[in-house]
């Protein structure tokens, strides 16, 4: 049987979590092992609220389902997340390591910071003779930032240089733009750098390049630049990075051989960090070749931003335009079965079993709700590049049994979710192209937002479509009123023409209704007003257009669809009779009914042909006064 092994982590340092991947594929290979990566990401929403719903992907985990687990605590960083997991994986008593950070009872295995960057700066100062160094970090507590600095204070103290806290620097974050709006306003309030500079990372190791670059200061003659993870960018800039190597491939393979020959959680295991001498400290001639290949490499990566931005905008739209949730499943399904450059050959998107009905919720926001439910439903299910059916699995199989294959394989799982709702989530076989360029943060949020777009679409037009209801019904006798003829009947009448179907209209007016209020009042010609509405509406479809058209005047508007030519004048006076008969009314309460049918190639407008079947309800009325008159006279 296939062993499996869980991996929680937090996808923001994507250079660090690519090459711990690729180092775990690497050692899995041909030990019949798969590897199940949990990744999240946490974010900061516009009212600064932390939102950390992303981390609900961990809940899809039973760890007493797989043989070994491990936690990327330090990326993860969440106290709160960590120890709940870390009380789970405990309870599990499954073998787990701790990458970066311990955890109490877990073994622990990190990257050794310190070393790497010790040797780096103490480089510069045995082969540069430099001794002027500043720091610059940003302002993130983390574990790795935090030996990087122990490694500068130390090696000054070794070489009997004096610490001078001026000279370290504190930014926002540990990112290029800000490390570059920092750099630029230094140089721009007068400043001069000191001989070198220690970038806790990379990015702020190139923001502080380009500035250099920008203000004429030579690098290295003027200032050398240390930075540290060895991204590709590093390589091929101009002059290239100086940097440490954090080899994070070779943790990745380190804990496949862990969990293999057994772990000890009391332990804490380091892999030593290698500095990587390049042109911004001194060393190293410019290997153009190298330069040329990585750059090209850059350019492609900025092709596949370009092709990820136009997947994304698709997605978006289709979201926006589609009208129903059929069109909606059907158009998305239809869309990545062509177009999954980034979701992968293999891929799955599961939703909750309840989220059609979730999309159609017209609550304002919709409560926290961070579960998966017992089952899943496939919206799209792509295997070997084509389309399989929406199958519904349990939420512990967590993957179709046709993702399964006899090859170790990795599966990458990401939370489908906005704000704190979680609607499903994102699986995909062998290709981990989200970890890279914030992709999989920017797909899974863009998903989010777009089913809360399409939700709040749907609860506006409920809305609007209850207020139509609302602003077209006749309080008094539940059919339209006389807006209902113009926002209603209108279109309804224009759709009836274009779809070739003649459209039928009755004319309806309740007789002597002048008599009945000015003899027995208004009370008894409202109750006249109902009681015919009522017979109106129980006779003719449900879907034709019932109008008060005046004060005692009703227009029903229907077409020839489901109308195969019924007697709806003489059954509208029957059932108002029937309904008369038990109501024993002081006075005698009928109605004159008038109908008239337009054909779909005629040129009247409907009020033309309301004028019409109006003159022809005008008829009857007449013939009606003249049998009521002649009937009372002869009973006199």
């Amino acid at each position: 049987m296939k062993k499996k092994i869980a991996v929680l982590a937090c996808g923001w340092c994507t250079y660090f979590l690519k090459d711990f991947m690729e180092g775990m594929q690497k050692a899995v290979q041909g030990k019949n092992t798969d590897i199940y990566l949990f990744n999240t990401y946490n974010y900061t929403e516009y009212s600064g609220f932390p939102n950390y719903t992303g981390a609900s992907i961990f809940n899809l985990i039973h760890y007493e389902d797989f043989d070994g687990i491990v936690v990327l605590a330090d990326l993860i960083g969440n106290a709160r997340i960590l120890e709940r997991e870390r009380l789970r994986i405990l309870k599990s008593g499954k073998p787990a390591i701790s990458i970066n950070k311990k955890l109490e009872g877990i073994c622990c295995l990190k990257v050794d910071n310190y070393s790497g960057t010790y040797e780096a700066l103490n480089h510069l100062i045995q082969m540069h003779n430099v001794r002027d160094i500043a720091y610059v970090s940003g302002k993130e507590a983390s574990v790795d930032i935090s030996e990087r600095y122990k490694a500068y204070t130390t090696v000054l103290k070794d070489n009997q240089i004096e610490f001078d806290a001026k000279k370290v620097f504190s930014i926002e974050y540990s990112d290029y733009h800000c490390a570059y709006r920092f750099f630029a306003s230094y140089i721009k309030a007068g400043n001069t750098f000191p001989q070198a500079v220690c970038c806790a990372n990379d990015l702020i190791g190139l923001a502080l390049l380009k500035v250099c670059n920008e203000n004429r200061i030579s690098v290295p003659e003027k200032v050398k630049i240390i930075g540290f993870d060895d991204i590709p960018e590093a390589k091929c800039s101009n002059p290239s990075l100086t940097t440490v190597h954090n080899n994070a491939e070779l943790l990745g393979a380190e804990v496949i051989n862990r969990l293999q020959f057994g772990v000890n959680p009391a332990q804490i295991l380091k892999v030593k960090s290698t500095p990587v001498l390049r042109q911004s400290c001194g060393c190293a001639n410019v290997n153009t070749k190298l330069q040329s290949i990585l750059t090209l490499n850059l350019l492609d990566e900025d092709y596949k931003k370009e092709e990820f931005n136009t997947q994304i905008e698709v997605i978006e739209e289709i979201f926006a335009e589609a009208a129903d949730v059929f069109t909606l499943l059907t158009n998305i399904e239809n869309f990545l079965t062509k177009s999954h450059n980034f979701e992968g050959e293999n891929f799955c998107i599961f939703m909750k079993s309840d989220w059609t009905s979730v999309l159609i919720n017209s609550a304002e926001n919709l409560p926290q709700n961070l579960n998966y439910g017992t089952q899943v439903q496939a919206i799209c299910s792509i295997q070997d590049n084509k389309k399989y059916l929406r199958e519904m699995i349990n939420t512990r199989d967590l993957i179709p049994a046709k993702m399964k294959s006899e090859e170790s394989s990795t599966f990458m799982f990401m939370p489908i979710y906005h704000h704190s709702y979680v609607h499903g989530y994102y699986v995909a076989k062998n290709n981990l192209t989200m970890i890279n360029n914030r992709y999989g943060y920017i797909w899974s949020r863009s998903i989010g937002t777009s089913i809360e777009h399409f939700r709040k679409k749907n609860m506006f037009k409920q809305m609007s479509q209850q207020y139509l209801k609302l602003s077209t019904r006749d309080a008094l006798s539940g059919a339209l009123n006389r807006q209902g003829m113009d926002k209603l009947a209108k279109p309804y009448y224009a759709q009836n023409k274009k779809n070739g179907l003649t459209t039928v209209l009755f004319f309806v007016d309740i007789n002597k209704m002048k008599h009945i209020n000015d003899q027995f009042g208004h009370l008894h010609g409202d109750l006249a007003v109902k009681t015919v509405a009522a017979a109106v509406l129980e006779t003719v479809p449900r879907n034709w257009l019932v109008i008060r058209y005046g004060g005692d005047e009703f227009l029903v508007v229907g077409n020839s669809k489901n109308y195969n030519g019924e007697d709806y004048c003489t059954q509208i006076k029957e059932r108002l009779a029937s309904k008369t008969s038990v109501m024993h009314l002081p006075y005698n309460l009928s109605a004159s009914v008038g109908t008239y049918s337009v054909p779909a190639q005629s040129d009247l407008t409907l009020e033309q042909a309301v004028e019409n079947v109006d003159n022809i309800m005008y008829e009857q009325k007449q013939a009606f006064h003249k049998e009521d008159d002649k009937a009372a006279a002869e009973s006199h």
